[in-house]
């Protein structure tokens, strides 16, 4: 990230940096203003007197609205100006947390976080989009690197900040802070836009004469048989399925993690916000590690099933551990579920869009499996609250580990299915 921060300043070798530093800095602002409900959930229901149920159906909204937006934007991005379209986004959301931050009537919190959740969507699949269709091969890799830290680094500092306010018993600036950054981003984003695209694509340009002068007849283009194409589609629609399971672990964690800490063990609300922190900070190693991952394990099917494999361990760590209430074990535990649900994350929302683009719409497909993720999130902020209201939280993670398990049955099918193709065209 300093690199790119660098190179900003620095015309001979800017690249891609200014664009890829915007969007990172547009998209964590972003979730200032997407996550801060969550980040203060406990205090949003001492304060307004509600139980876990109806507080959860505020973040299902959100979720609902984004995941359905997700697609939409998807599917429409490539008729967007991405310039303003993503400055409309995040302008609408720092309105919204205006509006909550002044407001005292609960009742309208979730109609605005239905509308925060739809301005938002159109941020990710137009950042696809636009770092695809601009950004030089040589970049995509960093590119991926850096713009996968937006959700984590976005979630750290306002947990960061909500722990802070906490101590102040001050929810609402929780609320006024994304408000103020989203209004200075967005107009920051709308300023630089045309500079940093015009950079990005001179370095492309470059790349593809090169490319042409040095090995012309290196040219790849991909043809694939029929049984090929049947393998990579149903991966695809794998993938959207376990995009559910990716968020419903991850949100579902950074949810409630901190009312988990609080009922089970008596910790404050600063200090229970405070130790959630590890949970984004370990999603940045995550993204890292997507990456190097992917390099080792190209097939993003088996990618999913061995992490889903790994979280279905600590999962089931964390529930002993809760049994036996030995708190330490439990944030180990949940720490690393965190790990691998971020690093999953990364892999089906940026990482395959963006190295599939010589076969799929980035744009579309990046809409499409980010909506599913929320369709996840969704699930996890309402569904599992109320499962810990009416059992208890061991039997959300026994939920969790379930679904871990279908992964692995999905992936023996997956698996099965693709041998058998594969001979087909060996014969053939």
């Amino acid at each position: 990230m300093i690199r790119y921060i660098k190179n900003i300043f620095n015309k001979k070798t800017g690249g891609a940096g200014l664009l890829i530093f915007m969007g990172w800095l547009m998209y964590s602002t972003s979730y200032l203003g997407k996550v801060n409900f969550s980040a203060n959930i406990t205090q949003i229901m001492d304060y307004y007197n509600v139980t876990k149920a109806e507080v959860g159906v505020i973040p299902t909204f959100l979720f609902f609205s984004y995941g359905i937006g997700q697609v939409v934007n998807g599917l429409l991005c490539r008729r967007y100006n991405m310039r303003w379209m993503i400055f409309t986004g995040l302008l609408t959301s720092a309105v919204v947390n205006l509006i909550i931050a002044v407001s005292s009537n609960f009742t309208i919190i979730k109609w605005l976080w239905l509308i925060n959740g739809f301005s938002l969507s159109i941020l990710w699949p137009t950042l696809i989009r636009l770092v695809s269709e601009t950004v030089s091969q040589k970049e995509l890799s960093n590119a991926a690197m850096v713009l996968g830290t937006c959700v984590a680094v976005g979630t750290l500092v306002i947990y960061a900040l909500s722990s802070a306010f906490a101590v102040f018993n001050n929810f609402k600036l929780a609320f006024y802070t994304a408000a103020v950054c989203g209004i200075v981003v967005s107009f920051v984003w709308v300023i630089l836009y045309k500079k940093a695209v015009r950079i990005a694509k001179e370095q492309r340009d470059k790349e593809d004469i090169k490319k042409q002068e040095d090995a012309p007849e290196k040219e790849e283009k991909i043809e694939q048989t029929k049984n090929e194409k049947k393998i990579f589609f149903t991966s695809i629609y794998i993938l959207c399925f376990c995009a559910i399971g990716v968020n419903l672990i991850k949100d579902g964690l950074s949810t409630w993690v901190p009312t988990i800490l609080k009922e089970g063990y008596g910790i404050t609300d600063s200090l229970s916000i405070l130790l959630t922190l590890f949970l984004p900070v370990v999603s940045i190693l995550g993204n890292a590690f997507a990456i190097k991952m992917h390099t080792k394990i190209p097939d993003c099917v088996t990618h999913c099933f061995i992490f889903f494999s790994v979280m279905a361990l600590f999962i089931g760590i964390i529930i002993g551990s809760m049994s036996i209430k030995q708190v330490v074990i439990v944030l180990v535990g949940l720490i690393t579920v965190a790990f691998f649900a971020s690093s999953l994350n990364s892999l089906v929302t940026s990482i395959f869009p963006m190295f599939m683009r010589g076969r799929v719409n980035s744009g579309l497909f990046a809409g499409i499996l980010n909506g599913f993720c929320y369709l996840g999130s969704t699930i996890s902020s309402y569904g599992l609250g109320v499962i810990a209201e009416n059992f208890s939280w061991i039997a959300v993670f026994w939920v969790l580990i379930a679904f871990c398990a279908v992964v692995a049955l999905i992936w023996c099918a997956y698996t099965l299915y693709k041998r058998i193709l594969t001979k087909k065209d060996i014969k053939a």
